[in-house]
């Protein structure tokens, strides 16, 4: 009988110019969310193995000390404490980024509750799915059906989700920002299943950013939009037309 792994957490990173964009935020949620978990992290050994691992990087010629080079960097954390970073070239970006609504409602996604949650150990099925979305980790089943969306829709960057009261919620891979008339950005206000997106909190605590409930209709009425996560930055996108 085999056993399924544990969900692993994941931190995916901007590494540019031999620097990790917002590290003290990833390092915060990392420690965090290992502490929710259960999973053994020591703060000083994580700081040891990306010091490093960039350490490395910077003196292996052709690799992410390339000069002018940005890279992701994609940090795996186990439940028994082993960390793993990989480096992969990160493609630019264009601006304004495409966006469509989820059919799915978020809430109801979440098809592995009624399954007994047949994709997890017994030690890990004792949390509910809202307290999943709240950690970034290699387990996320509400999120496998927009991900195979994008895979047939290269040309937009997220699917969009709101809740079951109509409530705008997050991409499958971005936090998003819609502008008032006072020319604000506004940001849908953090649930208890909400993931905690390292851009959307340096947002947050620059003042760049506002918490407010949103609605789909806000959505489609705004003037402008713009989408975040830590790999790619605070962008502008635009959004499908209703049908």
């Amino acid at each position: 009988m085999t056993t399924t792994p544990a969900p692993a957490l994941i931190e995916t990173m901007r590494l540019e110019q031999g620097r990790i964009a917002l590290w003290p935020g990833h390092r915060a949620r990392l420690l965090a969310s290992a502490a929710a978990l259960g999973y053994p992290l020591d703060p000083a050994a994580l700081d040891a193995r990306v010091s490093a691992s960039l350490h490395a990087a910077a003196s292996t010629p052709g690799s992410a000390g390339l000069p002018g080079a940005v890279w992701r960097l994609r940090l795996l954390l186990t439940s028994d404490g082993l960390l793993s970073l990989e480096a992969a070239l990160l493609p630019d970006t264009p601006a304004p980024v495409r966006l469509a609504i989820a059919s799915d409602v978020l809430d109801d996604v979440t098809a592995d509750t009624a399954a007994g949650h047949r994709d997890l150990p017994p030690t890990d099925a004792r949390f509910p799915d809202d307290f999943w979305r709240r950690h970034k980790t290699t387990r996320r089943p509400w999120f496998a059906a927009a991900q195979d969306w994008l895979r047939a829709h290269p040309d937009h960057f997220d699917l969009v989700f709101d809740d079951a009261t109509d409530g705008l919620r997050e991409g499958s891979r971005c936090n998003l920002y819609l502008r008032d008339p006072q020319g604000r950005w506004l940001t849908p206000t953090a649930t208890g299943s909400l993931l905690p997106g390292v851009q959307r909190q340096w947002l947050l605590d620059q003042g760049l950013a506002h918490e407010a409930a949103l609605s789909l209709a806000d959505l489609r009425a705004a003037p402008a939009l713009r989408i975040s996560n830590a790999l790619r930055g605070w962008l502008d996108a635009q959004l499908d037309p209703a049908d």
